[in-house]
């Protein structure tokens, strides 16, 4: 099974997100603040295959901040930016990082990641 990392300070969209990742065979790890995402990524770094992380967090740290940390962690991991202000990932992302733009369908949000992570087909 292939462990993904949700970070998502809004528990409605995290809900959303895990559900539709379950759905596509994924298993699912949700961190709703930075602080319990470096807790998971420190403690199991290669356990995760990608990290699937919200970039507006609140005050302080942000999704590329996370993501910056995990891939210093596990350099194979695969991010996947939600945001709802517009493509910034080339800019403060880490490398080859999939950004996906709010609002989003749960379903293909999900078929989107399975295919970046593992080449799934899209359905």
């Amino acid at each position: 099974m292939v462990n993904v990392l949700v970070v998502e300070d809004e528990p409605e969209v995290a809900a959303l997100v895990e559900d539709a990742l379950v759905e596509v065979g994924f298993c699912v790890t949700v961190a709703h603040d930075d602080r319990t995402a470096f807790q998971r990524l420190e403690g199991e770094p290669r356990s995760f295959a990608a990290i699937v992380t919200d970039i507006n967090l609140g005050p302080g740290v942000t999704g590329f901040d996370i993501a910056r940390r995990a891939r210093s962690l596990n350099e194979a991991i695969k991010v996947v930016y939600i945001s709802g202000q517009g493509p910034h990932s080339d800019q403060f992302g880490v490398e080859a990082a999939l950004t996906v733009d709010k609002p989003f369908e749960p379903r293909r949000l999900a078929e989107q990641i399975a295919t970046f992570v593992r080449g799934a087909p899209q359905t």
